[in-house]
């Protein structure tokens, strides 16, 4: 199954060069993570099964503008005891070609805000995961 985001690109997210700023991606990935959650998990308690960002990669391919259509595909490259590596890669399209713009990967750990600990990987997600085939290692895909 594949999960989209289509964000809007904004006046405010292009820097003085004209293309979207790197930040923004950050932004982007993030709405598109939420948009998997929402798929793994549906309507959840955030402070019992919250997550927190451990770390953030982004390789940036080709630049984004104004107007652009961006597209950003996003899945579960692995699943741990207690973390999930989510990967993305973000396309637009031009004269009909699909060109990567960037490829993106981060590592979210599940934490219960009341307790202030980690916890393992709920196994309602795990379930989700699986079932709807939302794995899948990026260097075969």
């Amino acid at each position: 199954m594949k999960i989209l985001y289509k964000p809007e690109i904004r006046f405010a997210d292009i820097d003085s060069y004209g293309i979207v700023h790197n930040a923004n991606f950050l932004i982007y990935f993030e709405q598109s993570r939420i948009r998997l959650f929402k798929e793994i998990a549906g309507g959840w308690d955030w402070s019992e099964s919250g997550v927190l960002v451990a770390r953030q990669e982004v390789n940036y391919k080709h630049p984004v503008r104004l107007g652009d259509e961006l597209e950003i595909e996003v899945w579960v490259e692995n699943l741990g005891r207690k973390s999930i590596t989510c990967a993305y890669k973000a396309y637009i399209s031009k004269g009909g070609e699909q060109i990567l713009c960037a490829e993106s990967s981060t590592v979210i750990v599940c934490y219960n805000n009341k307790s202030g600990n980690t916890i393992e990987v709920p196994g309602v997600w795990k379930t989700a995961i699986e079932s709807l085939k939302l794995i899948r290692n990026s260097e075969h895909y």
